[in-house]
């Protein structure tokens, strides 16, 4: 406790130090991206950095105190800064022009970042019915819900990949304003509309076969991402009637199937299983470099509940299942836009012996079941995702631009 007060006082102390040098210090175009965790490379801003590197911008900087992260920017020949080297990093970042983020917090050491003159920009992690606060909380979550709204607006704009989102979330659940809101769409989503580079990463493996060495060309792959509970919560699939996970795992080997599972960093379940021979944990902390959208190229089946998921996924048109065992409770304590199940591209399963069934089914004709939920998963992205928005990287990296040349304010 004495040393987190000391820790505590000393960032205090600094901060203060640095009011007059943050609002005073000329700015760059230097543009700062990161993620939720410096020892992660992931999501959006992962796709938008080695994009905006691609088409020659300089001064980019990625946020990681993660050796291997590290390594990996060095062959891609793009700079990086962390606690590692303190005073290149409140340098760089007393200089920046623009920070980016993939969630609701944006990277800001010592305070050095909170100045009019540092446009902060969020491209927002996930995007689907389910919703992420303001009136859709109940009251004992209020303060939570008012935190989530300050952390919102502490950016400058705050990307919504569809019409109807940047309406029914970003207006009347974050109680945005207009000028904080973009559509710009999602950058990890733009390899989903390269039909040749989705076949050839289905076909290769490369991640799926990192994970699991034992894989084949006939392999079959699930993946199931249970999103996080704002209660504590158990492992989904224990609640599921039925389930054995060693019967499970010998099903999946005489299947040839591999199910992968993770958990959200947020807040994770009380317990997760362990390691099975074909029943595998991806632990996002262990894995640096691992990005679920890009081993979804790889997925032949997703099971789901209330995960944002479902909307990415929804571009490849392949099958989801959901199994939503704390749907009513879930209901209550969360909320959702509109209603979930009215909306499910997908299954929803009860029990065991329906998966088996369903995944035995969907196996011998894949296409008959994507067509006959097909209505609702073009529901779901006419609402949760423009398809218009094919080549994110390129409108944000034309709107950064705007923003370093001062086209836009």
């Amino acid at each position: 406790m004495k040393i987190k007060l000391l820790k505590r006082i000393v960032i205090k102390i600094f901060s203060i130090l640095f009011i007059p040098l943050k609002n005073f210090i000329p700015k760059s175009n230097i543009v700062i991206l990161g993620t939720s965790s410096r020892y992660s490379y992931k999501d959006n801003t992962r796709y938008l950095i080695e994009y905006l590197n691609l088409k020659g911008m300089e001064n980019l900087y990625w946020v990681t105190d993660s050796r291997e992260i590290e390594e990996h920017l060095d062959q891609l020949g793009i700079r990086y800064i962390g606690w590692k080297s303190p005073l290149k990093m409140i340098w760089i970042s007393l200089r920046a022009k623009v920070v980016i983020d993939s969630g609701t917090k944006f990277f800001n050491p010592l305070g050095v970042l909170n100045n009019c003159k540092s446009i902060k920009l969020t491209t927002l992690h996930g995007n689907g019915p389910k919703a992420n606060f303001s009136r859709f909380h109940p009251p004992s979550n209020s303060k939570i819900a008012i935190q989530q709204i300050q952390d919102h607006y502490a950016f400058d704009y705050v990307n919504y990949p569809s019409k109807y989102s940047a309406i029914e979330v970003a207006r009347r659940c974050h109680l945005l304003p207009n000028e904080k809101i973009i559509s710009l769409g999602y950058p990890r989503c733009d390899q989903y509309f390269d039909s040749n580079y989705v076949k050839v990463s289905y076909e290769k493996k490369a991640t799926t076969k990192s994970l699991y060495p034992g894989c084949t060309k006939t392999t079959k792959v699930i993946l199931y991402t249970p999103t996080w509970r704002p209660y504590d919560y158990c492992f989904p699939l224990d609640l599921m009637p039925g389930l054995d996970l060693f019967e499970f795992n010998s099903w999946l080997v005489e299947n040839n199937y591999v199910f992968f599972y993770t958990v959200h960093s947020a807040h994770a379940p009380l317990e997760v299983p362990l390691n099975l021979d074909r029943i595998r944990f991806i632990d996002g902390s262990g894995e640096p470099l691992f990005d679920i959208n890009q081993f979804m190229l790889e997925v032949d089946f997703l099971l789901n509940d209330y995960s944002t998921t479902s909307t990415d996924f929804a571009i490849l048109n392949r099958p989801q299942v959901f199994f939503m065992p704390d749907y009513d409770y879930y209901k209550v304590e969360k909320g959702f836009v509109e209603d979930y199940r009215n909306i499910l591209p997908g299954a929803e399963i009860k029990s065991y012996d329906q998966f088996l069934q369903l995944l035995t089914n969907i196996e011998k004709n894949p296409v008959a079941y994507t067509k006959k939920y097909n209505a609702k998963r073009i529901e779901l992205l006419n609402k949760y995702y423009d398809m218009e928005n094919s080549e994110s990287c390129e409108q944000f990296y034309c709107f950064i631009n705007s923003i370093l040349f001062n086209q836009i304010k």
